[in-house]
């Protein structure tokens, strides 16, 4: 509703400013409001509504909802760049890194600029997959290799595409706890 009234409001100072302008103010605020409501009210609530339902049904369509656990979790990510938008599935993600003011969405071999923060960021990744390593960095458990110690608390984590990041120790007891259960072997 708000921005009819604001389409009403401005359509009425521009009618004021072109009767003064051009006919010496013969069409007051009354006239105009009483002619705009009586006529054209039932076009603007329409044309309105249809941008509202359009923005609602395509918000719903890019944001793939999976639901898990009776969570919800995102299982694509749509990255504006410019004119261009590229989908990335979730399950591709290496790692996610805080580049104040964006997030970096690293996949096996590119790397993505997103408005978003990390801490947003993670709220809508499943929480057994994607973990906290670092105060900058969320990894994809599925794409560990390798834990090697630092010896002092801190681990080094080896992911599939090479990358080697650090595992902060005050993250390790998390990170351990969420290994062990997607990464048992049975046999």
């Amino acid at each position: 509703m708000a921005p009819i009234f604001i389409h009403l409001a401005l359509l009425t100072f521009v009618f004021i400013f072109l009767s003064v302008l051009f006919y010496n103010g013969r069409y007051d605020i009354y006239k105009i409001l009483t002619y705009t409501l009586a006529n054209d009210l039932y076009k603007l609530v329409l044309v309105y509504s249809i941008f509202v339902i359009a923005h609602r049904y395509l918000s719903y369509r890019i944001t793939d909802i999976v639901s898990l656990d009776n969570k919800s979790y995102i299982s694509k990510i749509i990255i504006g760049n410019g004119k261009n938008n590229t989908v990335v599935k979730v399950n591709d993600i290496y790692q996610i890194t805080a580049e104040t003011p964006y997030i970096s969405i690293q996949l096996n071999d590119k790397k993505y600029l997103h408005t978003e923060t990390l801490k947003s960021m993670s709220t809508q990744l499943d929480n057994k997959v994607f973990v906290r390593v670092h105060k900058s960095s969320i990894i994809n458990l599925d794409k560990v290799v390798s834990l090697k110690s630092r010896l002092n608390g801190d681990y080094d984590i080896t992911l599939k595409n090479g990358a080697e990041i650090r595992l902060s120790r005050n993250y390790v007891a998390d990170f351990k706890s969420k290994l062990k259960l997607t990464h048992q072997v049975t046999t």
